[in-house]
């Protein structure tokens, strides 16, 4: 089965690598969030290669943690 970001009911972001998704856990839960890593299918992109999938207490699948880079001064 393949992973479909429409239907997906977990929280998600996408990343260049798996340890890139490690780094992002570890980013989460030092910010006191609950979050585990779960999952982190391939995607066909060139540059964000996986996607990280989240479970837990403060998973959001709505959630938009991180600025746009126009944003980041």
């Amino acid at each position: 089965m393949s992973w479909n970001p429409l239907k997906e009911t977990r929280e998600w972001h996408c990343a260049t690598s798996e340890e890139a998704c490690l780094q992002m856990e570890a980013r989460f839960k030092k910010e006191g969030l609950k979050l585990k890593l779960v999952a982190t299918p391939k995607t066909s992109d060139p540059i964000l290669k996986v996607v990280c999938i989240f479970d837990g207490l403060d998973a959001d699948p709505h959630a938009q943690r991180f600025k746009p880079y126009q944003d980041v001064d």
